[in-house]
Parts: structure tokens; C-alpha cells; sequence
């Protein structure tokens, strides 16, 4: 029974590091999710109702883009915006963007989810200076 004991205490030891070794590694949490859908508030630089879908793509859990507008003039032009989520938080780094006409902006955003509410920031500077904050539910 004595020459048993050592192979009893190897075998407890495989035992117990095989148990140790297979733990799951958890998933890598996608906080783009959160901000993807379609979104409907109010533009508080001209207090019109306006909608933006921002979508997050499944092959990178942070990133999300959506496509806006340089202005809401004849100048205007289609240009799409890539952020970067953590947790809550969604920020859009500077962009520069030409409209229609020739004229030059630059863009910052940033923003937040509360509960069920998307707040977003925009701070454009260029031909047009404006701070705009766009309030929206899903």
C-alpha cells in the first residue's frame, strides 16, 4: 500500500491541473451592439427630427460607422463617420470632409448611452462653426 501512495499523489496531480488547464476563456464583449440600430431624436442646432443608423460590424466588437451629412444645404454630402465604443461611450476622432461646394470641415464627436437614450456630440469647425447635440431613442 506504501508504493501506492506516490502514484495516488501523480495521479491526484494530473487530476487536478488537466481541471485547471481546460477553464473557458470568456468571449470578448461587444459594446458596438449597444449603439447599433436606427436612431431617432432631435438635433438641438436646428431642432428638427432626424434619424441616423449606426451599425457595428460582428468582426470588431468596438467599432461602429454610420453615414451622415456634411450639412443639410445644397452643399451638402454624404460622408461616413467610424467610431470607437468602451461601454458606454462612443467617440468619433477627427475628420476632416470636403461638401459639394469646396468647402472644408472638420468634424469631432463623441457621445453616450443613459438608459435607453443615445446622446451625441458634434463639434464641426471649417466653413460652418456649430456644436450640436443630437438626443435620440430607438
Amino acid at each position: 500500500m506504501k508504493k501506492n501512495i506516490p502514484l495516488y499523489i501523480l495521479l491526484l496531480c494530473i487530476v487536478l491541473i488537466l481541471t485547471h488547464s481546460c477553464h473557458k476563456k470568456s468571449d470578448p464583449v461587444n459594446y458596438g451592439i449597444k449603439f447599433d440600430g436606427h436612431w431617432t431624436g432631435v438635433n438641438s442646432c436646428d431642432s428638427t427630427i432626424q434619424s441616423i443608423d449606426i451599425e457595428a460590424p460582428l468582426n470588431d466588437f468596438n467599432a461602429v460607422f454610420y453615414t451622415g451629412h456634411t450639412d443639410t444645404g445644397f452643399c451638402s454630402k454624404s460622408i461616413t463617420f467610424y467610431g470607437t465604443v468602451n461601454g458606454d461611450s462612443v467617440s468619433f476622432p477627427a475628420a476632416v470632409y470636403e461638401d459639394s461646394c469646396g468647402n472644408g470641415y472638420t468634424f469631432y464627436q463623441y457621445g453616450t448611452i443613459q438608459g435607453l437614450t443615445l446622446i451625441l456630440t458634434r463639434i464641426r469647425k471649417g466653413t460652418v462653426n456649430d456644436t450640436c447635440i443630437f438626443t435620440a431613442t430607438k
